[in-house]
């Protein structure tokens, strides 16, 4: 079994969180700055580097300011 940092699921992760944060027109650096990071944690996030805890996911969502429930629904519905 691979592991979860390379799966479609972990992927979808990413895309959603992606996709977001350019929705937001924000950079790498901007997102990570709000959350009190350096742009190359963002970085191995958004390289499936290094896979997100559901607490940074919350944090990232309010960074975002995205309801996190909402998030995760998009996350869910890439998953189908």
């Amino acid at each position: 079994m691979p592991k979860t940092i390379f799966t479609d699921a972990n992927q979808a992760v990413v895309e959603v969180v992606k996709a977001a944060r350019l929705s937001a027109n924000l950079r790498q650096v901007d997102l990570a700055t709000r959350m009190g990071k350096d742009q190359s944690w963002m970085s191995l996030v958004e390289g499936s580097q290094r896979r997100l805890d559901v607490v940074e996911f919350i944090k990232i969502a309010q960074a975002l300011g995205i309801e996190p429930t909402a998030l995760l629904a998009e996350v869910v519905r890439k998953l189908r």
